[in-house]
């Protein structure tokens, strides 16, 4: 188990099939790995691929600040 503060971004290139990216965050949670991790962010993106910072640069960098939002020491 990650026991960290997790955040996850989905981006529709990489979708299941089947699986659309307004079902993406629903299909993860009802996984068995969606366990192994203490989320606090989860996102889905119907664009970008592998290499999302250079793709949506603004959309990743607003999942960055979400997951790592109120949790300076």
């Amino acid at each position: 188990m990650i026991e960290a503060p997790t955040g996850i971004t989905f981006v529709g290139y990489e979708n299941p099939p089947g699986v659309s990216t307004d079902q993406r965050v629903q299909h993860f949670l009802g996984t068995d790995r969606a366990a192994w991790y203490h989320h606090v962010n989860l996102t889905a993106h119907d664009r970008g691929g592998h290499f999302i910072p250079w793709e949506i640069p603004d959309a990743w960098v607003d999942d960055l600040r979400r997951t790592f939002r109120g949790r300076r020491r």
